[in-house]
């Protein structure tokens, strides 16, 4: 039984010294690849040698994540471009989006940041989009606007992932109609967030994507503790219990379509080639 963790952020494990402890208990617990998401340009670097370090187990992604749309971001952005030409290219932008949610009280503050983060945002969905490259979503409190710059940047939907899917229903079928994929992280185990299980009902086993997002957001029962990749299987069987769908058949599926969002080759399942 194979896991694909289609978000985590390995940066703090790295500086830490324990990423080779916590990338072995990925692999003893079946999670046998991960993407390593970019924030900004201090981990990039780091992501884009890991990849080449653990071939065919990491993969990362490159962008400018909204938090940190800070004063010179332009000069931020201009550099992408220079790692999608390189020998080991990342596999998606990302994360890139809006975020509402950690905005300063000041009012005049709070407009000038937003109307950054939406450049910033516009300008990577069209790296993105000139690349045909996939793109995660950072969306806190933004949804809306997020979805008319989507729509503004001419980039495909079916390359368009929300990451830490946190909306409704009404939010999830606006996204699936449009063709594009959420993901769901280790919040979907907690007791209070029954919209999100209706949430992930409505997209359906289909399209499932799952992610741990660590070193953040642990699932239920490790809920307080440091997350990391290994805990994805958590998620993944008690969306098993939820769904009444048998654990193997829905780690294959969350495997497939994040191999095939990230535009990655199935290898293999349970140690057979994919196909036998």
């Amino acid at each position: 039984m194979n896991w694909f963790d289609s978000h985590c952020h390995l940066k703090g494990f790295k500086n830490k010294g324990n990423l080779k402890e916590i990338l072995w208990r990925a692999e003893e617990n079946g999670v046998s690849r991960m993407t390593a998401v970019g924030t900004s340009n201090d981990d990039w670097e780091i992501y884009k040698n890991l990849s080449e370090q653990y071939r065919e187990k990491i993969f990362y992604s490159v962008g400018l994540h909204p938090c940190y749309v800070n004063e010179g971001y332009e000069s931020v952005i201009e550099k992408i471009e220079s790692y999608l030409g390189s020998g080991s290219p990342p596999v998606a932008i990302g994360e890139i989006g809006l975020d509402y949610f950690h905005l300063p009280k000041n009012h005049n503050e709070a407009l000038s940041i937003i109307k950054n983060q939406k450049i910033a945002f516009l300008e990577q969905l069209k790296i993105a989009a000139q690349y045909n490259l996939p793109t995660i979503v950072h969306s806190r409190n933004a949804f809306s606007d997020c979805i008319a710059i989507i729509e503004q940047s001419g980039l495909p939907w079916e390359k368009v992932l929300f990451h830490c899917f946190s909306e409704g229903v009404e939010e999830i079928k606006e996204l699936n109609d449009r063709g594009g994929y959420a993901s769901f992280t280790g919040i979907i185990t907690f007791k209070k967030n029954e919209f999100l299980r209706e949430a992930l009902q409505v997209q359906g086993i289909a399209k499932l994507i799952l992610e741990t997002d660590s070193p953040y957001l642990s699932p239920e029962p490790k809920r307080g503790k440091e997350n990391e990749p290994s805990y994805l299987p958590f998620i993944g069987e008690f969306l098993s219990g939820y769904l009444e769908v048998p654990v193997g058949e829905l780690a294959q599926q969350s495997y497939c379509n994040a191999s095939k969002f990230y535009g990655l080759e199935l290898d293999y399942f349970d140690g057979k080639q994919s196909g036998e």
